[in-house]
């Protein structure tokens, strides 16, 4: 890395604060992405910028940086290749983004290739996160990673960043973090609700319940603090449709659990109830109350217009 100087593609929730904590933290930070708002935002903040990524890396010094936070999948991989046929030998990608571990070993081999080195750096936290400290995950050489570790550290809290291994460990610990949160996301609705329709929904205020889960219970936790922050917002949360969407790491855990035969029932059941969320035809009810009444003679009720 030469000096504090580093290059950032993609001003996302998350890429923006990163190039914000990373300009509080001293370095010299370039910073490109498609959509020109946030790079304004943060040219204002004296955070230089590039017009294309040519000139982000012309920018730069050998041994260049470019740490890319772009949405996980062809996004990535595009840029990440597009990138390694700029760069040059002894320069370094670090992808920050949510890949699937098996894209980051392909990128790192074509890395290895043009003599770049290449780091996949799993990031939790959340743009809080992002901006005064995250976990990071880091995969890839460890002598490359050696290189880096102030800069994972700076940009971590403390005892929030780890090197899980070769290349691709960082996005496939990162993986497995999404979806143990997947799986504990699911749990806290399905406790709350049954606070909420139960016996006693008139007398119990979910908002200090989460307050008091928070504090000193086993299930205490960042969750359950912005479970309660939401409650508070919206009691009922009626503002909010029932619909709930997913980035993919849930996927790639239930497709590689079952590489593995590795039994992921919570896990694989809250990724089922996202996708059940985005349903309005509900064709698989319909069909259910059909054959109840086709061998049963069981009643169906109609569907009103």
């Amino acid at each position: 890395m030469q000096g504090r100087e580093i290059g950032l593609i993609g001003l996302g929730k998350m890429g923006k604060n990163i190039a914000i904590q990373m300009h509080n933290k001293k370095y010299n930070v370039i910073v490109w992405n498609r959509s020109k708002d946030p790079v304004h935002e943060l040219e204002k903040m004296g955070i230089d910028s590039a017009e294309t990524i040519e000139q982000m890396v012309g920018k730069l010094k050998p041994s260049r940086t470019v740490w890319v936070m772009l949405p996980s999948g062809d996004v990535t991989v595009e840029f990440i290749t597009k990138l390694l046929e700029i760069m040059q030998k002894g320069d370094t990608v670090i992808d920050g983004s949510n890949s699937f571990y098996k894209e980051s070993s392909m990128l790192y081999a074509k890395a290895k290739e043009k003599g770049i080195d290449y780091l996949d750096a799993g990031c939790s936290g959340g743009p809080s996160g992002a901006l005064n400290g995250m976990s990071i995950m880091v995969g890839g050489d460890k002598e490359v990673f050696e290189r880096y570790e102030s800069l994972f550290r700076e940009l971590s809290v403390n005892n929030g960043y780890l090197h899980t291994g070769k290349a691709g460990s960082g996005h496939f610990v990162k993986m497995a973090h999404n979806a143990i949160e997947y799986g504990m996301m699911q749990a806290i609705g399905e406790g709350l609700e049954l606070i909420e329709a139960g016996p006693y929904k008139n007398d119990t205020d979910l908002v200090k319940v989460c307050r008091l889960w928070n504090n000193g219970s086993v299930i205490r936790g960042y969750l359950m603090e912005l479970s309660e922050r939401a409650l508070a917002k919206d009691r009922h949360l009626s503002s909010i449709a029932p619909y709930v969407q997913d980035n993919g790491e849930g996927r790639y855990a239930v497709h590689t659990a079952i590489d593995y035969d590795i039994p992921l029932g919570i896990i694989t059941d809250s990724l089922y109830t996202r996708f059940e969320s985005r349903s309005d035809n509900k064709f698989q009810r319909r069909m259910l109350a059909a054959l109840r009444h086709e061998f049963g003679g069981h009643d169906v009720k109609a569907e009103e217009k």
